[in-house]
């Protein structure tokens, strides 16, 4: 069995181009149906009344659901391409022939049901017969005018039978309509060629727009995306994966503010490991590195929720920013995470208070005022840090005032 993947379409623009030409058919079907049809009706009911006094009103009817079963099919075909016509690669050259294929069945069924009744007819009443048939030459402009080749050819099918049969009489008058509806296909088809360049220019023009538009929004979605990287990259510690000390003073500076205004308390915690330059001394960079990281993760998981902020400030220190937190909050919650840290028991043989890692904890918890910076908030955090190693570490430390 070949598991080899299918080959992929390369689409040109050219390809997108006679897409967008096929949709213009397309799109444009059900009203120039409905045209057609309108005329199919009132011109059958305008022969059946006379072909009626030769016991041949059949004809008519017969004549007029041939036309209503074509154009059945003809919608069907365009419900079809609707379905599929948004795919990233269609082939417009197949789906092209089937609308020519349909055209061309409802301009021979035209011509050839005018061509048969002309002579069972009164002569106005085929004056009549030649003026729709021209109107329909000329309402297919609207329709089918991105393609000359389309629409030389229905006026061709649909007007000529008529026209050699007005040849065939060969007397004054079909001569002189023959030669008109010549004289009348000549003049839409040269008439219609300036409308023709100027419609597939306008539609090559809007694919252009689009196409412009689609990749100056694709660059922005990239430029955007990049930015985000960017930003990211910007406010994240590379070895921890916590924030850096940038985004922890940008996001300090805006929970202050937002204190300022409700007047509560704003809780700033520091942590910092316990004789980490210990640990790298007899560890080695990478444990240490390895640890850091461990910490960081642990810190981040039992912090973050809504608007906390966990940073690494420098070396073994880290700095947490805890909006609407109360100071026993606080406390509870990094006693919570030397507990944890405890469990992981993370061997220190250099420490000098716990043959495990350990934690000294320090929490600024005050009311926010004009006269308090982010400055004074992180001062008050690392007193309380310092009065934790100098009780001895391993412990939580609170400024309230």
């Amino acid at each position: 069995m070949n598991n080899d993947p299918q080959p992929k379409h390369t689409i040109s623009s050219y390809h997108l181009k006679q897409h967008e030409l096929v949709n213009f058919l397309y799109d444009r079907f059900t009203v120039g149906m409905a045209f057609t049809l309108v005329v199919a009706v009132v011109a059958t009911l305008l022969v059946t009344v006379e072909l009626s006094l030769q016991g041949l009103q059949y004809w008519g009817y017969s004549w007029l659901a041939g036309m209503c079963i074509i154009q059945y099919f003809r919608y069907r075909l365009k419900n079809s391409y609707d379905e599929i016509k948004s795919v990233d690669y269609l082939s417009h050259e197949h789906w092209k022939k089937r609308f020519i294929v349909g055209v061309y069945v409802v301009a021979l069924w035209q011509g050839f049901g005018a061509a048969i009744v002309m002579p069972l007819i009164s002569y106005n009443l085929q004056f009549i017969f030649h003026a729709f048939l021209l109107g329909l030459g000329a309402g297919a402009i609207a329709y089918l005018a991105t393609s000359m080749m389309i629409f030389g050819s229905y006026l061709v099918l649909m007007i000529m039978p008529v026209t050699f049969y007005l040849f065939w009489l060969g007397t004054p008058d079909s001569m002189v309509l023959g030669l008109m509806h010549v004289f009348m296909v000549g003049a839409y088809f040269f008439g219609v060629r300036r409308m023709n360049i100027m419609i597939n220019d306008s539609l090559h023009f809007r694919f252009d727009n689009e196409m412009l538009v689609n990749d100056l929004q694709r660059l922005l979605n990239a430029v955007a995306e990049s930015n985000k990287e960017l930003d990211q990259l910007s406010t994240t510690d590379e070895l921890t994966g916590a924030s850096n000390f940038r985004a922890f003073r940008v996001g300090l500076e805006a929970q202050r503010l937002k204190h300022i205004s409700n007047k509560l308390p704003l809780t700033v915690v520091m942590v910092n490991i316990d004789y980490y330059h210990e640990y790298n001394s007899l560890y080695g960079q990478d444990m240490g590195n390895k640890t850091l990281t461990e910490v960081a993760n642990l810190l981040v998981g039992e912090v973050v929720h809504n608007g906390e902020l966990v940073a690494r400030m420098n070396g073994a220190e880290f700095a947490i920013v805890l909006p609407g937190i109360s100071c026993e909050g606080a406390r509870i919650m990094m006693e919570k995470v030397i507990l944890l840290l405890r469990y992981q028991a993370i061997p220190h043989e250099s420490s000098k208070i716990d043959p495990y890692l350990t934690l000294s904890v320090g929490i600024c918890c005050i009311p926010v005022t004009q006269n308090i910076s982010a400055r004074d908030l992180i001062t008050r955090a690392d007193d309380a840090l310092r009065l934790a190693k100098k009780n001895g570490r391993n412990r939580v430390e609170i400024i309230n005032t």
